[in-house]
């Protein structure tokens, strides 16, 4: 295989690794909204379970799901203008070109700043309103306080991976140190 049909066949799969995650956000984002509503009915039919406990951790676990197809469609767009485009030396690549045309890439960015501000709003709704619900279900206090600990940690964990996936994903090219070095 030549360098020039190698460089081919990664732009291929990578585009397609792209096109992939794109689907499996839109899935994510319909698939999670059922989930959070089968929950909260569950939580609204049961009040004695502890369905609605669930559903911070719930969407707890989208925004990770969320933020890692993120994270893969940044990391495969970065690899295509950083490796694969510079090779094309009298063609302009599509990830060079988005990075020059910065107001298309302000729509990627306003999905995920808007995507993020939704479901953290949701988590601090849903978690205030079920440590509300422990407290006045006469739960133990160290109950209640084990619950508000573990939202605050998941809470802490999302935006600390929220913040490095921004900050990986927004870099313009050059600002990593080289593989070389």
């Amino acid at each position: 295989m030549t360098p020039d049909e190698f460089s081919k066949q990664q732009y291929i799969a990578l585009r397609a690794e792209i096109s992939e995650s794109k689907s499996r956000v839109f899935w994510l984002l319909i698939v999670g909204m059922f989930l959070v509503l089968a929950a909260g009915y569950l939580a609204a039919a049961y009040p004695a379970a502890f369905a609605n406990a669930s559903i911070p951790f719930l969407l707890l676990a989208l925004m990770l799901s969320f933020i890692a197809e993120e994270s893969n469609i940044s990391r495969a767009g970065r690899y295509l203008r950083e490796v694969i485009e510079p090779k094309l030396r009298d063609f302009t690549g599509w990830e060079h070109w988005l990075e020059v045309q910065q107001r298309y890439r302000e729509v990627d960015r306003a999905f995920v700043v808007g995507f993020s501000a939704i479901f953290l709003t949701f988590f601090v709704i849903t978690a205030s309103l079920t440590i509300r619900q422990l407290d006045l279900a006469g739960y133990k206090q160290q109950l209640v306080w084990t619950a508000g600990t573990a939202y605050l940690l998941g809470a802490v964990c999302v935006v600390y991976v929220l913040m490095r996936h921004w900050t990986a994903s927004t870099k313009p090219s050059g600002d990593e140190p080289s593989s070389e070095a």
